[in-house]
């Protein structure tokens, strides 16, 4: 896989490589997000201690909610013709079996099922992306650490259509004091 794609795939993976670090050996992680939008809240200062999980940077949500709200409409309504195509189908079958109906009539009525389930999937599958888009806004802690510098504020416009910019540092140590092996006596 091109390494950009794992980028894509991976964001916590491209953060914590971003230093040259392994995760689990790592001191810092710069954090930004798959998106392109504008700053709306910094959720952290420098020096915070962060649990993983905590929300740290925020972008303006109104155009992600709006997409997904589109999204999700869009896929309704092909949910919606689809269904009537395939009750179309159907009644151009029970038509033709009964000999009303012409080959090409009842080809007719496949092919607009066919079309109307590949609208209905491609829907769906730009409602995915909005959702996924949606959850990108947020820059979460992937572990447990303290903030080690804020390079974003309210107002900023985040562009990553070539490359991930970071937009906050997360110090890390280590394992955070677990145990790999457990000896025994």
């Amino acid at each position: 896989m091109k390494a950009w794609r794992m980028l894509l795939l991976f964001p916590a993976l491209w953060a914590a490589t971003a230093t040259g670090t392994p995760p689990d050996q790592g001191r810092e992680l710069a954090l930004g997000t798959l998106v392109s939008g504008v700053v709306a809240e910094v959720k952290v200062r420098e020096g915070q201690q962060v649990k993983a999980g905590d929300v740290l940077i925020v972008l303006d949500q109104r155009e992600f909610r709006a997409r997904l709200d589109r999204a999700r409409a869009v896929a309704s309504r092909a949910r919606a013709l689809f269904a009537e195509a395939l009750r179309e189908e159907e009644r151009a079958q029970e038509l033709y079996d009964r000999g009303l109906l012409s080959d090409h009539e009842l080809q007719k009525a496949q092919i607009g099922s066919l079309e109307a389930r590949a609208r209905k999937a491609e829907a769906a599958e730009e409602q995915t992306q909005a959702e996924l888009d949606l959850e990108r806004s947020r820059i979460r802690a992937p572990r447990d650490g303290r903030i080690v510098e804020v390079k974003a504020w309210k107002g900023q416009p985040v562009q990553n259509a070539l490359t991930i910019q970071p937009l906050v540092v997360l110090g890390v140590q280590g394992r955070q004091g677990r145990k790999d092996r457990v000896s025994e006596p």
